[in-house]
């Protein structure tokens, strides 16, 4: 079988081509910094930027699948979300359709809420886009992931270990789904034989999915602590993220915290249940939380991070 992937830089894309190659995939990869591909010298490497429609002609050629998982989830501006997010994954779901080629699009549970933030209608409207764009596709709403690599967790485990554990003040108390980035990887590559036409959503090993206090708490076990679960008021993450947004952009650096991240840290539901991957498909999720954030911690420790 011949893969096609975009995204292989970024930490679930890592991830993915390894279970590709693993399962014995010819790969081929998009990326306009080869040197960033981990296996580069095991993949069939197009250069170029999502935006270069014969580089994914080139990429999409007599692949089976296409995978495509490049997109922003920090933006300086919302212009930039519809360039990358909506009209990438167009152009790639164009380019898979050419080829006949299966294409598997990774959306984000955040699209089930538009309204929330202009990253989170930019991957409803991705999602639409690939529609529009025809063929043979499917999309995957994955939910929060973490694991090894993952510098976007990793500030979550040093509060946790620090004796704290943040969660959004809501009621009723907020929940997520939470997966493992290998159990992310493998949803992708299955995703490939559920029905084509359709969204689906990838939870974790709970239907309930986890609330903040229960995250924190099963990470603070992991690491040998009993954090104070603390309960943080809208107003007082409003003033941070404000004040971070504001200082990053005087000095032009690249956002850390999105427009609209607040609401999507306060939204109470972002639990997967409609349309699930596991029912459409012979997929579930493999790690459960608790070892999953022991292999995330030993990594950290490992390169001292943690």
């Amino acid at each position: 079988m011949k893969a096609a992937l975009t995204g292989g830089t970024g930490f679930v894309g890592a991830a993915l081509i390894e279970l590709l190659l693993e399962n014995g995939w010819d790969v081929a990869a998009l990326a306009r910094d080869p040197a960033r591909l981990a296996q580069a010298d095991k993949l069939r490497v197009v250069k170029g930027p999502l935006e270069d429609e014969t580089a994914l002609a080139a990429l999409a050629k007599d692949a089976d699948v296409f995978f495509h998982l490049a997109g922003l989830t920090h933006a300086r501006d919302r212009a930039d979300y519809e360039r990358v997010n909506v009209a990438g994954a167009a152009a790639a779901a164009r380019a898979a359709e050419a080829a006949g080629a299966k294409f598997v699009h990774a959306s984000s549970m955040s699209a089930r809420r538009p309204d929330v933030s202009p990253y989170a209608k930019s991957k409803a409207d991705s999602e639409n886009a690939v529609a529009e764009a025809g063929g043979d596709w499917r999309a995957l709403r994955l939910p929060a992931i973490y694991g090894p690599r993952d510098m976007v967790t990793l500030p979550f485990f040093k509060l946790v270990k620090s004796g704290l554990a943040l969660a959004p003040r809501t009621a009723p108390a907020a929940r997520a789904s939470i997966l493992y980035v290998e159990d992310a990887a493998a949803a992708l590559l299955a995703g490939a034989a559920a029905a084509q036409g359709a969204v689906y959503e990838v939870g974790d090993e709970r239907p309930e999915g986890w609330a903040w206090s229960e995250i924190g708490a099963t990470l603070g076990e992991v690491l040998g602590k009993r954090p104070r679960a603390i309960a943080v008021p809208r107003p007082l993450i409003a003033v941070y993220h404000g004040a971070v947004r504001t200082v990053e952009g005087a000095l032009g650096s690249a956002p850390s915290v999105r427009e609209g991240q607040i609401n999507e840290f306060f939204h109470p539901d972002w639990v997967a249940r409609e349309n699930l991957l596991g029912a459409a498909c012979d997929w579930g999720p493999k790690t459960p939380l608790k070892e999953g954030f022991a292999k995330t911690a030993c990594w950290y420790q490992e390169h001292g991070l943690l």
